[in-house]
C-alpha cells in the first residue's frame, strides 16, 4: 500500500510539471515584443499570436530595404489609430516564415480577417492609406471620409475657380488606366493640401460628360491636368503622385515675382547662367506693378529669377527710375556688341507687352542652350547652334569662351536679319546629332541652322572642312542665299499603302498633307502610346465610311517618333489631330474635342473646303 501511495504521489507530481511546463511554453510564445506601437513577431511566436488575434495586419521586410525604411514610420503611426494589432517579421531573420508565406520582395503586408487568410494587402503606404484600408475591412460601422477633391460639373465649375484663387483640375475619363492610377494620390495630395492649410483646392471633371468643359480647356487625352490661377488656365508639369503634387502646387502658391528688399538681396538672386529680371516699384499699389506681377505669373516656368524691390539703393545703383523693369544678362555671356541688360518702362503697359519684351529679350546675342532651357529661351527663329565642347565651368570656362568669340564676331553681323544664335553642349545633344547625321561628322565643330519654315539645316562635313570661323561664315552665306539642303527625319515610305488610312512620313508629307486638291485630317502617333491604340480601330472606320462618300477628304497617320513634320504641326502630346483644309496648309487647324466618330466629322464638315460641302449629308 505505501508503494502504491508513493507511485500515485509520483504520478501526480509529474503531471503537474507537465502542465506547468506546457503553461510556461504557451507563455513564451505569447511573449512578444514591442517596437513603437507594433508587434515583433518571429518564428516561435507567430501562430500563437495569430490564434489570439485572429484579425491582423503583417508587415514582412528586410532592415536593409529603402522601402521599408520609407513604409516605417507611416505603420508605426497607422499602429495607434487602428482597431487590430499591426505586426511586423524581419524576413531576413525568421526565414522559415518568408518560405511560409512566399515572401519576394520587401515590404510585403499580409492580412488576416478572423482566422481566415492571409490576403495580401493593395492600400496606400502613408498612415492615412493604412488606416483607412484596415478599418474598412474590420469596422461594419466604417464610413470613408468624404472626399476633399471636388467633382465639377458645367454647373458648379465656374463658381469653384472663382471662389479659389489656386486650383488644380483633372480632366478624366473613367476607363482610362492612367486616370484611375492617378485618382488615390490626387485623393490624397487634396487632403494633405487641406491638412496643412493650403488654400489650394483640387478639382476633377469627367470629360467624357462635360464635353463642353474638356473642349474648353483643350483636353485630348486623359488624364489632363491645368493649374487654374484667378481663372487663367496654366498647364501643369508636376508629377503625379500625392507628394509631388503637394509640393508643386505649394510652389506655385507662392508669388511668381519675388520681393527683394535689400540691395544685397538682389546682388544674390542674380543668376549666374540665366537673365535675371528685376522690376523697380516706388509702391505696390499701381497698375505698373500688377502687370509685372500678371506677367511673372504667366512665365513662372520659363523665367525662375524674377523679382521686385522698392529699395533706392537698388534704383541708385541701376540708375532705376521707377516702374523701369530691367532685364540683367548673366556676366557669363557679356559681350562687347550689346548691352548687359536691357530696361523697359512704357506708360499704361500691360502684362501682354511685358511678355513680348521678356520673350524677344532673354538670351544674350550668343548665350549657351541646354535641354532645360531651349524651350523657353531659344524658340526665336532662325536660330543658329554651334555644338562642341561646351563647358563654362570655371576649369574650362577659358577654351569654351575661346570658341563663343569666334562666333559672337560672326553673329553680330546677322543681327539686323534676326538671326539668333547660341552654343551648346555636344555631348547634351549628341542623340539629336546623330539623329541629323552629324554624329560622327569628324567635324569639331557641328553648326545646325533652325529655320523659320520649321526645317533643321545642318552644316555638311562633306562641304566644310575649315576652321570653325571659316566654316561658319561660309556655311551662313549658303543659308543667307537659301541654298542649304534642310535634313528631315523620315521613315521609308511604305511601298503599298491602300488602306483607308494613309501612312504619312517626313519624305512624303508635302506630297500627301500638302496636296492642295485635298482636305486632310493627320494623326500624329506614338507606338507605344495607350491612347494611340485606342483610337486607331475608331480612326480606321471612320475613314473607310467616308472613302465613297467624301472623295476629297484624307485621313492620315504619322508616327511622330520617327518623322519630321513641319513646324505649324506642333506635337506637344499623343495623339494630336489636325485638319488640313485646301488653301490653309500652311496654318492647319488643330482638333482638340473628343475623339469620337460623330464629333470628328462635324469638325471636318465646320472647316472643310474641298469636302462636306453643303449639299453633302454628314
Amino acid at each position: 500500500m505505501i508503494f502504491d501511495r508513493r507511485f500515485f504521489a509520483l504520478v501526480i507530481l509529474l503531471c503537474i510539471a507537465v502542465i506547468r511546463a506546457k503553461e510556461t511554453s504557451s507563455d513564451d510564445e505569447l511573449n512578444y515584443e514591442m517596437d513603437e506601437g507594433v508587434v515583433v513577431l518571429t518564428d516561435k511566436n507567430f501562430d500563437a499570436f495569430l490564434k489570439k488575434n485572429p484579425s491582423t495586419l503583417v508587415k514582412f521586410y528586410a532592415p536593409w530595404c529603402g522601402h521599408c525604411k520609407h513604409l516605417a514610420p507611416e505603420y508605426e503611426k497607422a499602429s495607434t489609430k487602428v482597431s487590430i494589432p499591426l505586426a511586423k517579421v524581419d524576413a531576413t531573420v525568421e526565414t522559415e516564415l518568408g518560405k511560409r508565406f512566399e515572401i519576394q520582395g520587401y515590404p510585403t503586408l499580409k492580412f488576416w480577417k478572423d482566422g481566415q487568410g492571409p490576403s495580401d494587402y493593395d492600400g496606400g503606404r502613408d498612415e492615412a492609406g493604412i488606416i483607412e484600408w484596415v478599418e474598412s475591412r474590420v469596422d461594419p460601422n466604417y464610413k470613408p471620409p468624404p472626399e476633399e477633391v471636388v467633382t465639377l460639373t458645367t454647373e458648379n465649375f465656374d463658381d469653384f475657380i472663382t471662389n479659389n484663387e489656386l486650383v488644380l483640375v483633372e480632366f478624366y475619363a473613367p476607363w482610362c488606366g492612367h486616370c484611375k492610377k492617378l485618382a488615390p494620390e490626387f485623393e490624397k495630395a487634396a487632403q494633405k493640401l487641406k491638412a496643412q492649410g493650403s488654400k489650394v483646392r483640387l478639382g476633377k471633371v469627367d470629360a467624357t460628360i462635360e464635353k463642353d468643359l474638356g473642349t474648353k480647356y483643350g483636353v485630348s487625352g486623359y488624364p489632363t491636368m491645368k493649374v487654374i490661377r484667378n481663372a487663367r488656365r496654366f498647364d501643369y508639369n508636376g508629377p503625379r503622385e500625392a507628394a509631388g503634387i503637394v509640393k508643386y502646387m505649394t510652389e506655385q502658391s507662392k508669388p511668381a515675382a519675388t520681393k527683394l528688399t535689400k540691395l544685397k538681396d538682389i546682388e544674390r538672386f542674380m543668376s549666374k547662367d540665366d537673365v535675371t529680371i528685376i522690376g523697380f516699384f516706388a509702391t505696390e499699389d499701381s497698375s505698373a506693378f500688377e502687370a509685372f506681377s500678371d506677367s511673372a505669373e504667366m512665365l513662372r516656368e520659363e523665367f525662375k529669377t524674377m523679382g521686385h524691390t522698392s529699395d533706392p539703393a537698388a534704383f541708385k545703383k541701376w540708375d532705376a527710375k521707377p516702374n523701369d523693369i530691367i532685364i540683367f544678362y548673366p556676366s557669363l555671356f557679356h559681350s562687347k556688341f550689346e548691352p548687359k541688360s536691357r530696361t523697359y518702362n512704357k506708360a499704361a503697359a500691360t502684362s501682354e507687352d511685358l511678355l513680348a519684351f521678356f520673350r524677344e529679350h532673354s538670351a544674350p546675342l550668343v548665350g549657351k542652350m541646354t535641354k532645360k532651357n531651349a524651350a523657353t529661351r531659344y524658340t526665336k527663329k532662325p536660330l543658329v547652334v554651334v555644338y562642341y565642347n561646351a563647358d563654362f565651368s570655371v576649369q574650362y570656362r577659358e577654351g569654351s569662351e575661346y570658341w563663343r568669340q569666334k562666333v559672337l564676331n560672326i553673329a553680330q553681323r546677322y543681327q539686323k536679319d534676326k538671326y539668333r544664335f547660341a552654343v551648346a553642349d555636344e555631348e547634351e545633344f549628341a542623340k539629336e546629332l546623330t539623329e541629323l547625321g552629324l554624329g560622327d561628322s569628324g567635324l569639331e565643330h557641328n553648326v545646325v541652322v533652325f529655320g523659320y519654315d520649321g526645317k533643321k539645316y545642318p552644316m555638311s562635313a562633306d562641304d566644310f572642312d575649315g576652321e570653325l570661323d571659316e566654316n561658319l561664315e561660309a556655311f551662313m552665306k549658303q543659308i543667307s542665299s537659301g541654298k542649304a539642303k534642310a535634313h528631315v527625319k523620315s521613315a521609308p515610305a511604305p511601298k503599298d499603302d491602300k488602306g483607308p488610312v494613309k501612312t504619312v512620313v517626313g519624305s512624303n508629307f508635302d506630297k500627301i498633307v500638302n496636296d492642295e486638291s485635298k482636305d486632310v485630317l493627320i494623326e500624329f502617333y506614338a507606338p507605344w502610346c495607350g491612347h494611340c491604340k485606342s483610337f486607331e480601330p475608331k480612326y480606321k472606320d471612320l475613314a473607310q465610311a467616308l472613302k465613297k462618300t467624301q472623295p476629297n477628304v484624307v485621313l492620315a497617320k504619322m508616327d511622330a517618333t520617327i518623322n519630321d513634320a513641319p513646324s505649324q504641326f506642333a506635337v506637344e502630346g499623343f495623339p494630336t489631330i489636325y485638319f488640313a483644309p485646301s488653301g490653309k496648309k500652311g496654318e492647319p487647324i488643330k482638333y482638340s474635342g473628343n475623339r469620337d466618330l460623330e464629333d470628328l466629322k462635324k469638325f471636318m464638315a465646320k472647316h472643310g473646303v474641298k469636302s462636306f460641302q453643303k449639299k453633302d449629308e454628314l
